[in-house]
């Protein structure tokens, strides 16, 4: 099985490039107002081949299993997580109902981070409990966008989500889009440099060992009444963590079965 997501606006078209591509349209999901799902019958051996060249085509295709305990972890892996009652993130070509979830949040290929992981939930949480609007956030790491995006969603001003990876990069971007956020939200692969820049919130969800090696890149981005959300931590390295962020001082510890976030500030 093939699902295309895309808008009701391109539908149409969407449909007509997969009749050429040789798929039977199956379904049209319409699972939020924005948003058009398709499902699509095509040979198993092509699958793969036609969802690579679709989203070389800028089309969000995947492959979906046809049923089975495949087609059942797929349905859970694409389910919305909603987090504090605030925010949803959701894969764009979810099949799942959302029109009445707060805060949606969607998330195209490409990059890494859906929601599902406990290490972004903590941080989401976190935010959800200490934005109070307008702030400027750096998101490290930033894989999909999705921690950046959810700030947006909470009230926060401005992102810039940056990450080594060119992929990651490019759908942070593409996610901003995705969700009209491409004046708010940019990407880079390069952390800022410019002196005396700083930000209201850093996120960095990049586990132990990308945190110590970035520590002071972190601590120096923090602005004065700003804070630190760390996450990819086990309960056991928060201490040691911490003490590599000093001069920053740990003002929450929050966890999650084997996780675990922090959360920093100059003054506690």
């Amino acid at each position: 099985m093939l699902v295309v997501a895309t808008s009701p606006s391109d539908l149409e078209r969407v449909q007509t490039r997969l009749v050429e591509l040789g798929a039977r349209i199956d379904a049209v999901v319409a699972p939020a107002e924005r948003r058009r799902v398709v499902v699509a019958s095509v040979p198993v051996a092509s699958t793969e081949s036609i969802a690579v060249l679709l989203r070389a085509e800028g089309e969000m295709a995947v492959a979906r299993p046809d049923g089975g305990a495949a087609g059942a972890a797929w349905h859970r892996n694409t389910t919305p997580v909603t987090v504090a009652d605030r925010v949803t993130v959701c894969l764009a070509w979810s099949e799942h109902e959302r029109h009445e979830l707060p805060g949606l949040v969607e998330l195209g290929p490409g990059g890494f981070g859906s929601g599902h992981h406990p290490t972004t939930r903590l941080l989401i949480e976190a935010l959800a409990r200490r934005l109070r609007g307008g702030e400027s956030v750096l998101d490290v790491g930033c894989g999909t966008g999705v921690l950046a995006l959810a700030a947006l969603e909470l009230g926060a001003g401005r992102g810039l989500g940056v990450d080594l990876k060119a992929e990651a990069v490019e759908a942070t971007r593409r996610n901003a889009a995705l969700n009209d956020r491409t004046h708010e939200l940019t990407a880079s692969d390069q952390l800022p440099i410019a002196d005396g820049e700083v930000f209201d919130v850093v996120l960095a969800n990049i586990a132990r060992a990308g945190i110590v090696e970035l520590r002071a890149d972190l601590v120096r981005l923090v602005a004065p009444s700003g804070w630190l959300g760390v996450s990819g931590l086990t309960p056991m390295q928060c201490d040691q963590v911490a003490g590599h962020l000093s001069p920053l001082v740990t003002v929450e510890r929050q966890f999650d079965g084997d996780w675990a976030a922090l959360v920093l500030a100059r003054d506690a």
